[in-house]
């Protein structure tokens, strides 16, 4: 008898060292803590996509670009982050960048921002109907910090800031938070889930 392959969910950021792997952590104890049966229905994972329009908004304010950009560990604030809330990331923990397998065995992929839906829906079109942004999954209207750039320094330092910024960073992984408790039911329903995805 073929055993059912648990659907996979991947939550993309840019670098894949402080939205999506704060996401794929906490979604999975979310799930954890609703039953281990839970755990097994799911398979989460995240990964890193960089849009050309961003890519050339920083190239035209002369940000650098690190070297390597991906196979790096996560932000430490975003460790601490995690550590806070009982979450522990193995030492040995990488980032890593979307790539078409990713693309194609993923039934769910949820992106920090609208220009990553719109570059993958283009690069990769048939996959359109499995691509969301983090505003549309969690139904938010409001201000979303890491949608902007504004008070971003815009030079050299942009990396720094926006992976180790303390202030900024709490900011951010603060709203991706409670987007994900929001958007929790929804995301089980999307994935065909069905059976636990009431509170």
């Amino acid at each position: 008898m073929k055993t059912r392959r648990p659907p996979h969910l991947i939550f993309v950021c840019i670098r894949n060292r402080v939205r999506s792997p704060f996401s794929e952590f906490l979604f999975a104890r979310m799930l954890a803590e609703r039953g281990a049966g839970l755990m097994n229905e799911v398979r989460v994972s995240s990964a890193g996509f960089i849009p050309q329009k961003f890519r050339d908004r920083l190239a035209g304010a002369h940000v650098s670009f690190p070297d390597p950009f991906y196979n790096r560990p996560m932000a430490e604030t975003t460790r601490a982050s995690l550590l806070q809330r009982g979450i522990v990331v193995s030492a040995e923990w990488r980032s890593k960048e979307l790539g078409p397998e990713m693309v194609k065995d993923a039934d769910l992929m949820i992106t920090a921002l609208p220009e990553q839906k719109e570059e993958l829906i283009n690069l990769f079109p048939a996959a359109r109907s499995k691509i969301f942004t983090t505003r549309e999954v969690s139904k938010r209207d409001g201000y979303l910090v890491f949608e902007d750039s504004t008070g971003v320094p815009l030079n050299d330092s942009y990396w720094d800031y926006v992976e180790e910024n303390p202030h900024f960073v709490s900011k951010v992984l603060s709203e991706m938070e409670v987007a994900l408790v929001r958007a929790f039911p929804d995301i089980l329903k999307q994935l065909g889930v069905r059976q636990w995805a009431t509170e």
